[in-house]
């Protein structure tokens, strides 16, 4: 089954969330930050051209779709628990499932594709029952949180359930049933350093001089 099969099946929102510090990065600004010519969001926002509202959370330079929703967490810098929190109380006509990216994977159009065919795999995916959702494993099979496709209803009653503030998506996330999907090859690997963008400049142009 192709992308486009599982896009086809799978109504989903998308939040985006932007406002990391960027701290072993020496605290730039992550998402604007320069890979191949690009922002280092522009993979996440493409990833997510399908989502039937687009919140973007958190403050960058970087240009961004004319159509996202813009907002922030509160209090700002209270962690990425807080920001999905706010994206999706950002949606005012939540479709069954919300996608959930980070702002510094170069490699979310592969990743979110996995996802949409995992959803699809089993028929339609707002009709299956028991399941809060699937998230992206790296190599050795630990969860990305945020690489994640996760089923709207059940995501808000754990944000409900908990203060979200300061509170890791793990922890946040700890009582869902969801299915972990594994990579086809280094699509979850995030830039979280210098070293990280160096092997992501030389994998997307391995011509490039060192």
């Amino acid at each position: 089954m192709d992308a486009t099969a599982g896009q086809a099946r799978t109504s989903f929102d998308a939040v985006v969330l932007v406002g990391g510090r960027g701290s072993r990065l020496g605290g730039l600004d992550k998402a604007a930050l320069d890979l191949g010519g690009h922002p280092l969001v522009d993979p996440s926002l493409n990833a997510a051209r399908g989502a039937r509202t687009l919140v973007v959370v958190g403050r960058t330079s970087a240009p961004l779709p004319s159509r996202a929703v813009l907002t922030q967490e509160e209090p700002a810098g209270s962690g990425p628990a807080a920001g999905f929190a706010r994206g999706l109380t950002s949606i005012t006509d939540p479709a069954s499932w919300t996608l959930l990216l980070g702002c510094d994977v170069p490699g979310a159009g592969d990743a979110v594709r996995r996802l949409l065919n995992a959803s699809a795999a089993g028929g339609d995916a707002d009709a299956v029952a028991d399941v809060d959702g699937f998230v992206l494993t790296d190599a050795d099979g630990r969860a990305q949180w945020m690489l994640g496709l996760y089923r709207t209803a059940s995501v808000r009653v754990a944000v409900d359930a908990s203060a979200a503030t300061n509170l890791s998506l793990r922890a946040l996330f700890a009582g869902l049933d969801l299915v972990r999907v594994p990579p086809a090859g280094r699509e979850w690997h995030d830039v979280d350093t210098w070293a990280d963008h160096a092997a992501w400049t030389e994998r997307l142009d391995p011509q490039r001089p060192a």
